[in-house]
């Protein structure tokens, strides 16, 4: 049987999110993961500079080397190791620190088989294995205290995932698809610090490992899980951000062609003819667009926002926070010219522009019934509870239904114009670093986040 050429394992996004959601045990062994390095290798060279490689077949078979061993496939199931064949599944350990392909990493390696080829898997333990992401994931130079809610997250995110890739002989791959993971390469002191500060800390709902979606910028709100993937999860709830802050990717802009999204769309299903217009039909309370409605020459659909922005790429429609030309969306919102006092003291009759916003503000459900009626009852505080929700949505701007009419588009192409990085669910990353800076703690920063889940550690 021929060897297939080796590739870096890569898995559907549909099966993330499904994988990810699904109520895993809380009681799974910590003691160690393993890690899909390389799925379908035809050969592979191992080293430990200066020490002594071991590789045992689980059918009895060894062979020891000295300082490396260079592998290839010779059949299904079967490896060549200089000149020993081994059946697989074959671990790979050694008395020093070993190297795959002049990579360095910690614990051991196993071989197992992928069709002609294997799989290389590196086992080791949870806190190895998270010093090895962290790096790929925040910076640094970022508060420790953010830091340290990063090592947590992505702790809980493994031991909940453990097993995900078990039909390929390993609990995690090494991409973005679970968490990315480079060895010793990606450690860090700082990082080690705090990996090593939240030792065996981890989150917890219900008893069971909390699931720690996290994403680079929220944009000022986090998304509810339940509009970006339909699930209901009741720790994963939009929220704005209780600090301002910018980052990076505070605002983004992208200008495609309708031929060029309609073939990305065909190439995944969708299909509406020739596109002819984009629309955001519905968004959340936050302002995300949820829903959007394509239409062609055959038709009209409506889908997802989160979907189509999967499909198109998310490194190029980097939100959902997004309108479809015109301005970035949820600009901050003017002030009510009104200037209200504080709640006992009336304020001035609002303007015409304040009583749409306070309207607007009332049909959304921002105003629970006791407000309502104290509105009524005193029409000179309504200033009051308009300033109130004005600051709840601060630089998050008015959450107004989308409008059904689609912008026009100048020479076949569409601008997306719009702020944050990700999918907006969990933890937003420069979230965390901007309350870090204001001096919240990890364990405040991810009660904001994750609430209703509760801090807890290992039994082992």
């Amino acid at each position: 049987m021929t060897c297939p050429g080796s590739r870096m394992f890569i898995a559907p996004f549909l099966v993330t999110v499904l994988l990810l959601l699904m109520p895993l045990s809380a009681m799974a062994s910590p003691a160690a993961v393993s890690v899909g390095l390389s799925v379908g290798a035809c050969k592979a060279v191992f080293s430990a500079p200066g020490g002594q490689i071991s590789l045992k077949s689980a059918s009895g078979g060894k062979a020891s080397f000295r300082s490396g061993v260079s592998i290839e496939a010779v059949s299904p199931g079967v490896i060549r190791a200089g000149s020993v064949k081994l059946k697989l599944p074959v671990s790979i350990s050694g008395n020093a620190l070993m190297k795959w392909n002049d990579r360095p990493y910690r614990g051991h390696f196993k071989l197992t088989q992928q069709g002609g080829a294997f799989n290389v898997i590196n086992v080791l333990g949870i806190e190895d294995y998270l010093k090895g992401v962290l790096k790929m994931e925040v910076n640094p130079a970022w508060p420790l205290e953010s830091l340290k809610a990063q090592a947590i997250i992505a702790r809980t995110y493994a031991l909940r995932n453990k097993n995900r890739h078990g039909s390929s002989g390993f609990d995690l791959c090494a991409l973005n698809h679970c968490q990315v993971y480079r060895g010793v390469n990606a450690e860090d002191p700082v990082l080690s610090k705090a990996v090593d500060l939240t030792r065996g800390i981890v989150l917890r709902y219900q008893g069971a490992y909390a699931a720690t979606f996290y994403h680079a910028d929220s944009g000022g709100h986090t998304a509810d899980v339940s509009s970006v993937w339909g699930s209901s999860i009741p720790y994963l709830i939009g929220k704005p951000e209780p600090q301002k802050y910018q980052s990076p990717y505070s605002n983004w802009q992208v200008s495609m062609g309708l031929s060029e999204i309609q073939n990305i769309l065909a190439s995944k299903g969708v299909r509406v003819g020739n596109l002819t217009g984009i629309a955001v039909s519905s968004r959340d309370s936050a302002g995300r667009a949820v829903n959007l409605t394509l239409t062609g020459t055959g038709g009209q659909t409506t889908i997802k926002a989160s979907q189509f922005r999967t499909m198109i790429g998310p490194d190029r429609v980097r939100s959902t926070f997004f309108t479809i030309g015109g301005n970035s969306p949820g600009d901050p919102l003017p002030m009510p010219t009104c200037a209200p006092g504080p709640a006992n003291e009336e304020s001035p009759p609002l303007s015409a522009k304040d009583e749409q916003m306070l309207i607007a503000f009332t049909q959304q459900g921002v105003f629970n019934t006791e407000e309502l009626m104290d509105m009524l009852i005193k029409p000179q505080r309504r200033g009051f509870y308009l300033r109130k929700a004005l600051e709840k949505q601060s630089g998050v701007g008015v959450p107004v239904k989308a409008t059904s009419s689609a912008p026009s588009f100048a020479g076949g192409r569409v601008t997306f114009t719009g702020r944050g990085w990700g999918h907006g669910v969990g933890l937003s990353q420069w979230g965390a670093k901007s309350l870090a800076e204001a001096g919240w703690d990890c364990k405040r920063i991810l009660k904001h986040y994750f609430p209703g889940t509760v801090l807890s550690r290992l039994s082992n």
